[in-house]
């Protein structure tokens, strides 16, 4: 199952439109503050319904202001509502279509009525919003909020995904090879040293200590901050590579470590590090904006078992080798080529 989040413009709203939805939004949240001082105050049990909600909203929307009302009430914490809310309404209550001449229109109530209007159809999200449409995905609940003089509308599209004819791109991050990367079925791979970002770190390490002794707190804290931009930066450009590898190849699909696996089992104290966290932050959102799917696989003796036969091997260094089928391969990149076999959770937005 793959989970796209769209979020789509609305198309030249008219001002009638516009100010019912900027009413509806203060009206959401009244609803909403109306159910937590309801509990709080004892007026009303949990099972709140639309009956007790005197104003104009179309019931579905009510309802869901309930629902998240209720979800903000059970977490123990003082609850307001200061600024409008986006309003929402259920999977069940909001429509998307095209018209005659192939333009996509989202319907939903709000107050007087329902209201069908464009939206815009980015490069990023057509392939989607054209599932849906067609009857081949399922769509959650719909948000509709202002931002700044524009409105949008925001859901999740599900759908199934056909994995054959795919390219698993299997991704390795390490220590020595900060990047280790294999196309499987297609004989293609990418080694990317891990010399600059532990320059880095140690550079600045050595910097932080010295200005400990010191006793210069706020210089060393300067220190970190820089240290974070160099690596952030350095994050960018090997996420950006690892796309521009990827789009190589026809329904290319990259699968990671679960690197909370990886914290379990690694005597590698480096592999707590934030920047590596980071790296695999910025490979996903790239990836979706490429429209690649990225999926996180269980990490486990992906360093130890052989790609081609899956038997233990022994690892010396950076070179693996594998006594029952007699394999030799870059460590790094046979751990890549185990992580592209194994089929994970999509992690995509």
């Amino acid at each position: 199952m793959v989970t796209v989040t769209v979020t789509a413009k609305f198309h030249n709203p008219s001002l009638s439109r516009r100010k019912e939805w900027q009413r509806a939004t203060r009206l959401y949240r009244d609803t909403k503050q109306f159910c937590i001082d309801g509990w709080e105050n004892g007026d009303f049990g949990k099972s709140v319904t639309t009956a007790s909600i005197d104003n104009d909203l179309y019931s579905a929307i009510q309802n869901q202001a309930i629902r998240e009302a209720k979800s903000d009430h059970s977490k123990d914490e003082e609850v307001r509502y200061r600024e409008s809310q986006p309003f929402a309404v259920n999977n069940q209550n909001w429509e998307i279509d095209t018209t005659e001449n192939g333009t996509v229109v989202v319907g939903f109530p709000c107050v007087s009525q329902w209201w069908y209007t464009p939206i815009e159809v980015y490069a990023d999200i057509a392939d989607p919003v054209e599932r849906l449409i067609e009857g081949d995905a399922d769509k959650t609940r719909l948000q509709v909020y202002r931002r700044g003089d524009d409105w949008y509308c925001t859901f999740n599209i599900e759908h199934d995904t056909d994995t054959s004819g795919e390219t698993p791109i299997g991704v390795d991050i390490g220590e020595q090879h900060i990047l280790a990367v294999t196309a499987y079925g297609e004989d293609e791979s990418m080694l990317v040293s891990g010399g600059e970002a532990k320059y880095v770190r140690r550079k600045y390490r050595s910097l932080r200590d010295s200005l400990s002794e010191a006793g210069a707190l706020r210089a060393r804290n300067r220190v970190g901050d820089k240290e974070q931009r160099r690596i952030k930066d350095l994050n960018h450009k090997l996420s950006r590579r690892l796309i521009t590898f990827a789009e190589q190849f026809e329904n290319s699909v990259i699968r990671m470590e679960d690197l909370e696996g990886i914290r379990e089992n690694s005597s590698w104290s480096g592999v707590h590090s934030w920047h590596f966290h980071q790296l695999q932050q910025f490979i996903t959102y790239k990836a979706e904006r490429a429209g690649i799917r990225v999926e996180k696989v269980d990490a486990h003796h992906t360093s130890q078992r052989c790609s081609a036969c899956g038997s233990m091997g022994t690892r010396d260094g950076d070179h693996f080798s594998c006594s029952e089928c007699g394999r030799g391969r870059h460590a790094d990149l046979n751990a890549s080529e185990n992580i592209a076999q194994r089929e994970g959770e999509p992690c995509t937005a």
